[in-house]
Parts: C-alpha cells; structure tokens; sequence
C-alpha cells in the first residue's frame, strides 16, 4: 500500500507496498469518507448562512413596514417564518396594529406577538419648569418618539436652556397630546421663570413674563391659539419682575400722571376708578407698566393715595415697596384736616397693610388770617388758625398751663397765610391777658388785636390797661378794647348839680360808658362845668346808660338836683320850679327809666323870689339866654327835652314879674324860603309858649309872635351865624 506524503511541494507521492491494488484502495476510502463530511457540513453551514440572511432580510421587511405603519415602538424577531413583535406599545390599539402590520409582510407565515403595553396613567401630567438656565420635564410621554419630538421643539423654541428630562413612559395620554405639549413649551419662551402643565387635556401656565410685550402677547395666544382638544385649567401669568417695585401718582389740580409700576391691569383701572369717584373731570395719564414683585399692600395703598390726592390742590403719591409717602397742599382747610385724619385713622387701623413714609401735606392758605380764644365760667374755646401742628402744640401746651382746670374745647385748624410776625408769641401775650379775664375773649385778624371782656380783679384789671397802653409785642396792633374791671356790688352811680357844677361819681363800666353819659349832660348842663370822679368798673346792670340818661334829665329841670342809683334803684332829689313841673319831671322819669328799675322821688316845688319889676324881669331873661338858647328838633317845632330846664328857669323868672306882659318872638335863619320861615318861626314860638304854660306862667300873659328870617343878629353865610339867628327872644310889653 502506498501512502503519499506529502512533498515539499505539496504532491502526492505513491508509496509502495506489498500488495498494492489494496493498499491503493484503502487509501481511497481514507479520502472519501472525510471529503463526504466536510462537503455535507459545508452544506449545512451555507444553508444556516442563508437562513439567518432571510430571517434578517425578513426582518428588516417587517421593521420598515411597522415604521411605515407608524408603529415605530415595535421590532420584529424572525426565526424561519415566523416574525415574533417585540417593543413596548403605547396602547392596546397600536400593540394590535403592529401585528397587523408585520403579518401583511411577504415571506411571513406566522406572527408572535411578544410585545410589552406601556403602564396606564390614570393622572396622566406633562410638566415643564423654567428655573434660571434649566428647564426641567417631568411627567410623562407616550412614546419615545414623542419624548424625541418634544425634546426638539424644546431645544428650538429655548436654545440657551439646559434641557433635563425626566420623563416617563406611560400610557393614558389625551388626545394631541403633542400639539398641546408644544404649545405649551410655546408659552415658555414667554416667561422669564415658571411653569407649564399639562394634566390630562387641561393646560396649566403658571409664571413670570419676560416683558411687557410678551405678557401681552401670551394673553392674545391663550385668547386665540389653544389646540382645539385643549382646555385651560389654570393660568397666572405675572407681568415681568422688578426687583425695586416702585409707584407714582403726580396731580396738578386736574390732570394725573401715573408711572412706575403696576402689577395688573385690574390695579390700573382701581386706581383711575379712585381718582373720578372724587374727582369726576379729572384728566389721567397713565404711564406704569406691568410688572410683579408688587408688594400684597399695593392695591389698598395705591387707591387710598388716590383718594387722598382729591384733597390737594396739587401734590403726588409713591409707592417704594411697602412705603407710601405723600407730598402736596390742601384745596382746603377742611380738605387737610380731613386728609391727615383719614391717614391717622388707617395708621392707626388694627390690621393695617400701609407702612406710611414721608407725609408732608401743606394746608391751603386762608385770608384772613384769625384766631379767637374765649373764656367763660365752665370752658376756654380756642379757635381760627396755626401755621402747623407744632404751634397747634405749643399754644395748646400754653393754655393748659395758664387756665389749669379749666376744660379746653379745641377748634384750633392749621393753615397757611399766617401774617409775617411772631404769630405764636402774639398768641402768648392774647393768653396771658384772657387769664386775667374771669369772663371775656382774646383775637388776633392778621396782625389786629382785640380784647373784651371782665378782669378777674382790680389788679387784673389796671396790668391789662398798663400792658395795652405800650407798644405791643410780636408786632400787634390793638384794634379794639373793652376790657371792665372786676365786679363791684352795690353798683353806685352819682349825679349832683351845685351853682356852676355838675358832678359825677360812682362806678361806669367801661370808658365809651363815661363818655356816653358826659355826652348826654353837656346839651342839658351848658353853662356848667362837669367834673368826673368816675372809676371803672364791672357788674354793670343791664342799660345802665339809659337809666342815668333819664336821671340827668330830670336833675337838668330841679334846682340842686341829685341822682343816686344803686344797681337798678334810681333816687332822685331837687327842687322844681312849680307843682306842674314837679309832676312832669316825674312823669318822665317813669316814662324814660329802663324795665327793671326802681324809681324813688324826693322833689319839692321852689318859693317865688322877690317881686321884679318889668325892666328887671327883662334883664333877668336876657341874662339866662345868654348863657343857654332854646333847641329845637332839627327843622321842626318841637323843643328838645335838653332846653326844659332852661324853659323851666324862664318860668320861674316870669312868675316873679305877674303883672308883666311877655312877647315870645320866634326867628329863622334864611334857609328855606322866607313863607316857610315865617310859618316855623311862628310855630315854634307857640311851643315854647305851652311850655312855659305847662310850668304854671298864665297864657294870657304871653303874646307869641314870629319874625321868620326878617331879623337876623348875625350872618346867614355861616354856620355859627345861622344858629344865631335860630332863637326865641322874650319882650316885655307890658306892666
């Protein structure tokens, strides 16, 4: 047998053996058999290959139709013929439409499904959450897919952003879901921080505007771009964010600019609502932008400055965060007043959501400018005007001192137009001079001082008189005073007439009360001297002036006359010149005397002098018209009462000359015509002539005649002359 070996060359070498036809078909066999095998594994390897190369081919048939199909979820696994389905499916409907799809493939005879079903949401949520350069996603997604899809509009719509998700896959999703994910994410390029949801097919925006015009803008695509399948559950979209939230609101009077910041259009139109409830004319600028970061006082602060601006004349508001300030001036006295009390009261509200700052609100000015302080038995009432409540202070501060004890009623109000002096030192000196008043008041009108009223003392009384006679302080000027001493009781009051005097004695109450009763005497009393021995004093009974005017009558027609009165009693004394005079002196007084007083007489009727003779008797009635003539009432006839004890002494001259026939001759000057004069003359003559009757001289004895202006004594062209020629003249014409 031969066996070949192999060569260097790799040929076959025969080799020899003892019987070599057998040897040379062992070694055949020894080939065949190997070669058999090799060729039937060979075999078995190419048909394996090609197997796994149209399984593969198969199932890149099945993937692309399932891709088609859109059921990317899936893959499919082919062993043979069969194509078995492997993925997680989002929903039952896709789970069974991926084996549709794959059993529809050429060279597939059979379909396994070994697909997995996404777990059920029954809270299904999608939420995004812009934090600085983050933007975070959680929730969940229905596909793989629809997480690529949104990562993508997410890294377009908000390049800058670091997009970290956290997303779950799960099943349960609404309708469009996608749309509205994407159009949420759409929202987000709006917000400059915050957060949009979406729960089941509710969108939920909650955040802070980028700008103004952005926030404008998401509030027109929430109004008109939502998927139709959507629906808004929550939205809170914040103007965009200031760190400084500041507010202001400047007034003129008419017009209203607002600027600075508002945190929504609700608090714009509060605020002009405020400012045309007070002020309906009013013009307003607004200026704010939108903004957050608005303190949660905003609304009730801004309004209420609102409201208060209606008080000012011109001024502004602001806002600093939680700080309200107000500067500005009073349309009104009232308007400051009402504007710091209304402030004081919400200062001072249990609850209150207002820190105040600087409030400098300047009242209106006034003219003129007063003030009053009045003190009575139970309350000193302070009133008109103070330049500031400092001064309202002080001079509070100084009444309490002075009038301790004494309830302070105060109507003090603060203004502006206080005269340019002292005003609170004025104030001062009115004080300390009301204190020593037991009843009286104090005012000031600008720089004009008065005073009135009743010292507590006579010492009280002479420091006022001293003080008010210098030069006053602050620079005062006394405009008026009527300042009565203490009370006195009894209140005593004397009038005694002697030869050529006339004297007065007692108590008046003021100086105008003096001058009054020495203007009343002089007409009665001309030829004689008044001496005043008078003094000052208060508890005055009520027409004291009047009572003592009808006294001074009755003492002008008695001979030594004298009044007395003592409060409300009124004595008269004196001697009359006849029993009618008496009777008529008398009537007087009761008829002249105030209600309330008391009448006591103590008059007698004089004895007639010696007998004169005719020529005497003339001279002796030449003698009392020289020192008095007979007044008459204007252009009429009648005879003032001042001349009736100058006809009562006339009287009693003509009763010492019985026999004697007397010519009562009237004149006038030349004013009015010469008829008219002649007329009053005559008239006139005739009232004397019953006066002279009414005193006790017969009629009969007396001839009334007239000479109207024919007879003048002195000249017409001027006053002094024509009141000369105004006179009755007495004649003797007869014995």
């Amino acid at each position: 047998m031969a066996i070949e070996h192999g060569t260097a060359d790799g040929a076959p070498v025969p080799i020899e053996g003892s019987d070599g036809q057998g040897r040379v078909m062992s070694r055949w066999r020894l080939y065949l058999i190997p070669c058999l095998v090799v060729a039937t594994l060979l075999t078995g390897v190419a048909l394996v290959l090609n197997l796994r190369r149209v399984e593969a081919e198969l199932a890149a048939q099945v993937d692309a139709i399932l891709v088609a199909d859109g059921q990317s979820w899936a893959s499919a696994e082919v062993s043979g013929r069969t194509a078995t389905i492997m993925g997680t499916a989002p929903t039952l409907i896709a789970q069974r439409f991926a084996l549709e799809s794959a059993d529809r493939v050429w060279g597939v005879a059979r379909v396994v499904d070994g697909s997995g079903l996404l777990p059920l949401q029954p809270r299904y949520f999608w939420t995004a959450t812009k934090r600085g350069d983050r933007l975070e996603i959680t929730g969940f997604v229905p596909s793989e897919d629809e997480r690529v899809a949104i990562i993508a509009t997410a890294k377009r719509l908000l390049p800058a952003l670091q997009i970290d998700d956290k997303t779950q896959l799960a099943r349960g999703q609404p309708v469009d879901f996608l749309p509205i994910v994407q159009y949420a994410i759409a929202r987000m390029t709006e917000l400059a921080e915050g957060s949009v949801s979406v729960n089941g097919p509710a969108l939920t925006i909650d955040g802070t505007a980028r700008n103004e015009e952005e926030f404008a803008s998401a509030a027109h695509a929430l109004s008109v771009a939502l998927p139709a399948s959507a629906s808004l559950h929550s939205i809170r979209i914040l103007p965009p964010r200031t760190e400084r939230f500041a507010w202001r609101l400047d007034f003129d009077g008419r017009n209203a600019v607002m600027t600075g910041f508002v945190p929504s259009d609700r608090a714009r139109a509060d605020v002009e609502a405020a400012l045309r409830a007070t002020i309906p004319d009013i013009v307003f600028d607004d200026r704010a932008v939108l903004a957050s970061g608005a303190p949660e006082s905003f609304a009730s602060a801004a309004t209420f400055a609102a409201y208060q601006l209606a008080h000012l004349s011109e001024g502004w508001a602001s806002l600093d965060g939680t700080v309200l300030s107000m500067e500005g001036k009073a349309r009104s006295v009232a308007d400051y007043e009402q504007a710091l009390a209304e402030i004081d009261a919400r200062e001072g509200r249990t609850g209150n959501s207002i820190e105040f700052g600087s409030i400098d609100i300047v009242p209106a000015a006034v003219d003129p400018y007063v003030w009053r302080a009045e003190r009575s038995p139970t309350a000193l009432t302070l009133s008109g005007y103070v330049p500031n409540a400092e001064v309202r202070a002080s001079v509070l501060a100084k009444a309490s001192t002075l009038f301790a004890g004494l309830p302070i009623v105060d109507h003090l109000r603060v203004a502006e137009g206080d005269p340019k002096m002292d005003w609170i030192g004025a104030i001062s000196f009115a004080l300390e001079q009301l204190s020593r008043l037991g009843k009286g008041s104090v005012a000031l009108t600008g720089r004009q001082y008065d005073v009135a009223g009743e010292a507590l003392s006579t010492p009280d009384f002479h420091l006022i008189e001293t003080e008010l006679a210098k030069t006053l302080p602050a620079s005062m000027e006394l405009r008026h005073k009527s300042v009565a001493p203490a009370p006195i009781s009894p209140y005593l009051f004397s009038a005694v007439r002697s030869t050529d005097r006339l004297t007065f004695a007692g108590y008046v109450p003021t100086d105008d009360a003096a001058r009054a009763i020495v203007a009343l005497a002089e007409p009665k009393f001309q030829d004689e001297k008044i001496d005043i021995r008078l003094e000052l004093a208060g508890g005055v009974p009520d027409q004291f002036v009047d009572a003592v005017g009808a006294g001074l009558q009755a003492v002008s027609r008695l001979n030594g006359g004298r009044i007395d009165l003592v409060d409300t009693r009124l004595s008269v004394s004196g001697v009359a010149v006849s029993e009618p005079a008496r009777a008529a002196i008398e009537a007087g007084l009761r008829r002249g005397l105030p209600d309330g007083y008391d009448l006591a007489t103590s008059m007698t009727v004089a004895i007639s002098g010696e007998p004169l003779s005719g020529a005497e008797c003339q001279a002796a009635l030449r003698a009392e018209l020289a020192q008095d003539q007979i007044a008459f009432d204007g252009t009429k006839a009648n005879v003032l009462e001042d001349s009736y004890g100058l006809i009562d002494r006339l009287a009693a001259i003509m009763q010492r000359c019985p026999a004697a026939t007397i010519e009562v001759a009237g004149h006038t000057d030349s004013s009015g015509s010469p008829r008219r004069n002649q007329s009053l003359s005559e008239e006139r003559a005739r009232a004397v002539v019953d006066l002279l009757v009414a005193d006790g001289v017969r009629r009969e004895r007396l001839d009334t005649i007239g000479y109207g202006q024919s007879r003048p004594i002195a000249s017409n062209s001027t006053n002094a002359g024509r009141a000369q020629n105004r006179r009755i003249e007495f004649n003797i014409v007869g014995q």
